[in-house]
């Protein structure tokens, strides 16, 4: 459980980090530090504090990981689904930067893992 606990917590604190930086920074963060236009600013930032969010979800687990199962399953769902929406998206605009392709695997495998490995430590 410990090991569980511990790759929540990197986890958690990249996911949490990440987020605040696109808030602070903008898409200006990305690979090639695009200039976005004011609309696309204001909402890459509103979506930036929801991976935030996901960030101090997956820290709130840490504590009680054997009884956050729905909190969990719902964070890891969201991501899962986030890899599908940038799947959509490199098939309407193109093939994103290699590290946005990267995301995508870890988004659609990482997920997955730690639903079962949390279903394995609850039983």
């Amino acid at each position: 459980m410990k090991v569980f606990q511990a790759v929540l917590v990197v986890l958690g604190l990249f996911v949490a980090g990440t987020g605040l930086m696109d808030v602070v920074f903008g898409p200006a963060v990305l690979p090639g530090a695009p200039e976005a236009a004011p609309t696309l600013d204001s909402n890459y930032r509103f979506f930036a504090v929801m991976w935030l969010a996901i960030g101090v979800a997956l820290l709130s687990v840490v504590p009680r990981v054997r009884e956050a199962t729905t909190v969990l399953q719902f964070v890891c769902a969201a991501v899962f689904v986030g890899g599908f929406a940038r799947i959509v998206s490199w098939l309407v605009a193109g093939q994103p930067h290699g590290l946005m392709v990267f995301f995508i695997g870890v988004e659609l495998i990482v997920p997955p893992v730690l639903v079962v490995w949390q279903r394995r430590l609850a039983a």
